[in-house]
């Protein structure tokens, strides 16, 4: 997995370098993936934590979320992702129904439960950055393996006369044997 050093991360998640230090050493909102090991040394970020940041910077900036009274939800957050791949987020949300409680909804699984109140975010966009970011390949639809051709769905006895069938006969011998049935 690539690592991102903290002096890349702001590029990528819209954060200044005093807010990443805030939200990921003083705070504890989101931990790096390693952390600096000593003073002048970068603490490093897999996608997964950038994401969470930008997730965490949405709420924060659009929605006026206190991220304090949401620190366990975050970094639930990010252990939630450490089974997922990257390309398997395309398409999906992250909803955000209280203090406690999330849920990334991929498009497998089913959407937002219907009568509580959530705050919905759409993952494409920052996964659309992480990847430019990342130099990842954005997904691409199933390629088809071989071209669609038309299948011709024709009986023996539609074959010429002369052509024998799979079994060794013509046409004329096997409707002597219909006819003898």
């Amino acid at each position: 997995m690539r690592l991102i050093k903290s002096r890349d991360v702001p590029a990528m998640t819209g954060l200044t370098a005093d807010q990443l230090r805030e939200w990921t050493v003083r705070r504890d909102f989101v931990r790096p993936d390693v952390p600096a090991q000593k003073r002048g040394s970068q603490a490093q970020f897999s996608w997964k934590s950038l994401l969470v940041l930008r997730l965490a910077s949405v709420l924060r900036v659009r929605f006026h979320v206190e991220l304090e009274a949401h620190r366990e939800l975050l970094q639930a957050l990010r252990g939630s992702l450490d089974g997922l791949s990257f390309h398997a987020l395309w398409g999906g949300s992250l909803v955000v129904y209280g203090d406690a409680r999330a849920e990334l909804v991929t498009p497998r699984v089913a959407a937002a439960r219907e009568g509580e109140d959530a705050i919905v975010l759409q993952l494409d966009p920052h996964l659309a950055v992480l990847s430019q970011g990342l130099g990842l390949p954005e997904p691409v639809a199933q390629l088809t393996l071989f071209p669609v051709v038309g299948l011709k769905t024709a009986s023996v006895l539609d074959q010429p006369d002369l052509r024998r069938t799979e079994i060794g006969r013509t046409k004329t011998e096997i409707l002597r044997m219909e006819e003898r049935r």
